[in-house]
Formats: C-alpha cells, sequence, structure tokens
C-alpha cells in the first residue's frame, strides 16, 4: 500500500468497484456491502455512503463518529457477497466468514486487508432522504494497493 496525499488519485476506483463499509461502536464491529457509495467533493475530499433503515448498520453508523470505506479487489468479490447476503443481526460475518481484516490508523473500525483502496472517514454529516441515510465522511487516511484492480 502507499500512502495518498489526494483522495482523487483513487476516487476512479468508485466506477467499478464494491464498496464494504467497516464501522464499531460500543464492541459491535460490523461490515456491511454498499453499492450507493461515492466522492461527492474532491476538493474537499469527501465521501458519502447511502445505508438503508433496515440495515444492521444503521443504529452503528448513527452513532459512530468514524467509519472504513474498503474497495474491493477483483479476487474480493466473495467478500462483497458475503457482506451483502448476510445481515450482521444474525451472522457475524467477520467471525463466520474469517474476513480478511487489518487495524486502522486513525478509526475504531477495521478495514478489508488487501482491498484496492482503502479510506479512514470522520464523520462529517448525516441526513435521512426517505429509506435511507447519507453518511459523509471526510477521510483521514487514503491507501491504494496499484497492484490491484
Amino acid at each position: 500500500m502507499r500512502p495518498l496525499s489526494q483522495i482523487d488519485r483513487e476516487a476512479w476506483r468508485f466506477i467499478n468497484s464494491v464498496s464494504i463499509v467497516t464501522v464499531s461502536v460500543d464492541g459491535v464491529v460490523n461490515a456491511m456491502s454498499a453499492e450507493w457509495c461515492a466522492p461527492v467533493s474532491l476538493k474537499p475530499p469527501l465521501i458519502g455512503v447511502f445505508v438503508g433503515e433496515e440495515r444492521f448498520t444503521r443504529p452503528l453508523i448513527e452513532k459512530a463518529t468514524t467509519f472504513g470505506v474498503c474497495l474491493l479487489a477483483e479476487d474480493q468479490a466473495w467478500i462483497g457477497r458475503v457482506c451483502g447476503r448476510y445481515s450482521g443481526r444474525e451472522v457475524n460475518k467477520i467471525a463466520e466468514f474469517n474476513l480478511p481484516l487489518e487495524p486502522a490508523q486513525y478509526i475504531d473500525a477495521p478495514l478489508i486487508a488487501g482491498a484496492a483502496a482503502q479510506f479512514e472517514c470522520r464523520v462529517l454529516d448525516r441526513r435521512v432522504y426517505g429509506s435511507h441515510m447519507l453518511v459523509v465522511g471526510e477521510p483521514l487516511r487514503a491507501v491504494g494497493n496499484p497492484e490491484k484492480r
């Protein structure tokens, strides 16, 4: 992994990547597939993710001050399927499927190891739009793996 000075150096990956949002609150850690996840601004760099009201992640991210966004590499498609198919309410996806995690530097939630790109975000804003909450985060750290697609 290499450090990035600007989010726009890796923002193109949102176009064709599956995003995994990670969050940790009060000892509860979850990873959620998020198709509605994208940069919302390049200057300043901001990332937005929509979380449905029925998602297990929703009450966690409502309380969280930070979250992670990991853009999966091609060889990690199985992680997207697992995190999208199963709810954290019913199964601890991280333990049950042995998700490859690594600690973050600036946030409580772990990150998906080997991802094409990772963003550690501080929550800036939350707004509800119908059935979904838009959570906007400021990347505190962004790294990309140029060998991964």
